[in-house]
């Protein structure tokens, strides 16, 4: 029976990984848009939070409803650019849970949270009716 060999570190395999990771890179800088609106997001609020404008103890839910939106861009760009088009629609959910579920703590609507499920609702329901046709 052969015996398997250790992989040694800096080998072919990780090479490989590395030219790997650059070339999903290459093909598809949505990706990258996405990591960087985040970041810009967390600049902006962590900045309006040292300004008071917004509560030091709030800025995790004008963060929740910013995460939501820049889901929504990436869906946007995704079907506005043919060659970087892939499926979306848990994309678009989350987008809107996290929307709802900030703005109900931005609104003090911690009783409304049935409404979310309400939007999931019919998200899915729209889905699959414009899917069918």
């Amino acid at each position: 029976m052969p015996e398997e060999r250790p992989q040694r570190k800096g080998g072919k395999h990780e090479e490989k990984e590395a030219e790997g990771l650059q070339e999903k890179w290459r093909r598809d800088p949505v990706s990258g848009l996405f990591f960087g609106l985040i970041l810009v997001l967390i600049g902006v609020v962590f900045l309006l939070s040292m300004q008071g404008w917004i509560s030091r103890d709030e800025w995790w839910k004008y963060f929740i409803t910013g995460l939501g939106i820049i889901f929504l861009i990436e869906v946007l760009v995704r079907y506005t650019q043919p060659a970087y088009r892939r499926p979306a629609f848990g994309r678009v959910i989350a987008g809107l849970i996290l929307i709802c579920v900030g703005l109900a703590f931005i609104g003090g609507l911690g009783n409304w949270w049935p409404l979310i499920l309400i939007i999931i609702g019919l998200v899915i329901v729209f889905n699959f009716w414009f899917r069918k046709k």
